[in-house]
């Protein structure tokens, strides 16, 4: 009875083992590059540690000077030439934690969609055989973005079928949720065919208006709200050389400080007239930064009410969704303001201290920081050159 109770626990164990090795050897092998070789490596491994183990037997039923000193130098040859068939793949286990930081390690790369071919025969000329690269790769990744809007400008622009194009990415939008930034991104793109294709600057806005609804309190609404502000004109948006760009028109210039030499009465007709149209418009449009800026600016350099250009930025910079770039931009204009109209430098070291205080970790931090060290010295330079014609420095 004990005799069967060791054997059961000897076979036990031994299985267990060579569960072990097994499934350290499928994993290898299905992690190797050159599985055949890995099992060459495996067979002449094993059978130099049986023949050493056969020998080693042997020599020790024999004992003797055997023994003694053949068991040592048989040992010592099978182990050089086990090294030698595993030192590569030592040497790679060793550097592997180094080797990984740089390539990623042995994890595939999650698939992507390869429109490299579809790229390559839509530049020939072959928009047929394209279409139909792009939708091999839709079948694979039905959810992928940047096939369905290929797919679209293949259409619109080489084929002129617009209809098709928006089509496309209507279905697109109906049949996938997408995030904010892929949204406003295919939406933003068929405002762009609206106005350049369909010559419909009004179905355009709806567009825009759509991301609006449809991703309300994002930066990429408050995009579009800046966006919608300056699609007003439609002959503007149908006529401009930048199909793309959306640009605050300035047909009237602002003339410089009231204490200027140079000014005129035209140039006060034309302020008054400036301050007009950005009333007017701030009133229909009231989340404009880039007309509330030139407001500002305008009452600083033309009007002299320099609290009044401080009080436009604040209102810019408490908007919500404002990207860290132009909230930089404002502060340093308002720091411009009390450095170049009211000498206020501890003011105006305030207002930069408070976008520190805000984004300490902001990529524009360190520049106002260095700006903060030289702020009595721009003050003095910029009070000397305010009864100068022709001074506009702006920070921006």
């Amino acid at each position: 009875m004990e005799l069967l109770i060791r054997w059961i626990i000897g076979l036990a164990t031994w299985s267990f083992f060579g569960w072990l090795a097994w499934k350290a050897l499928s994993r290898s092998l299905e992690r190797s590059e050159d599985p055949v070789k890995l099992c060459v490596k495996w067979v002449g491994t094993l059978a130099l540690v049986f023949t050493w183990a056969w020998t080693l037997k042997s020599l020790i039923q024999a004992g003797g000077y055997a023994l003694g000193f053949l068991g040592p130098l048989i040992t010592a040859a099978i182990g050089i030439i086990i090294g030698i068939i595993w030192a590569p793949s030592w040497g790679a286990m060793l550097a592997r934690p180094l080797t990984h930081m740089f390539d990623g390690g042995d994890e595939p790369a999650d698939p992507e969609p390869f429109y490299a071919v579809a790229m390559a025969k839509r530049k020939r000329g072959q928009y047929d055989l394209a279409m139909m690269e792009i939708r091999k790769q839709l079948r694979t990744f039905p959810a992928d973005m940047q096939g369905h809007v290929m797919l679209a400008e293949i259409l619109v622009e080489d084929l002129s079928n617009a209809e098709g194009a928006f089509e496309v990415l209507d279905q697109y939008l109906q049949n996938h949720e997408l995030g904010a930034v892929q949204g406003a991104f295919v939406m933003n793109r068929l405002a762009e065919w609206e106005i350049r294709y369909r010559r419909n600057p009004e179905k355009a806005r709806d567009w825009v208006r759509r991301i609006q609804e449809h991703y309300p309190d994002t930066e990429q609404a408050e995009r579009a709200t800046q966006k919608l502000a300056h699609m007003t004109d439609d002959a503007y948006l149908m006529y401009r050389k930048d199909p793309k760009n959306y640009l605050v028109q300035r047909h009237l210039s602002v003339p410089k400080h009231p204490n200027s030499p140079m000014e005129s009465a035209g140039d006060d007709q034309a302020t008054d007239r400036r301050y007009q149209a950005l009333m007017e418009h701030l009133q229909e449009h009231p989340g404009d930064t880039s007309a509330r800026e030139e407001l500002a600016w305008l009452y600083a350099d033309a009007l002299g009410a320099w609290e009044k250009a401080i009080e436009e930025l604040r209102v810019c910079s408490a908007m919500e969704h404002q990207p860290a770039a132009r909230l930089a931009k404002w502060h340093h204009q308002m720091a411009d303001i009390h450095c170049r109209f009211t000498g206020n430098v501890e003011e105006a070291k305030n207002i930069l201290e408070s976008y520190i205080q805000s984004y300490p970790d902001c990529v524009h931090t360190p520049t106002i920081s260095m700006r903060i060290k030289r702020l009595k010295l721009e003050s003095r330079a910029a009070l000397n050159r305010l009864s100068q014609p022709g001074d506009d420095d702006r920070t921006g």
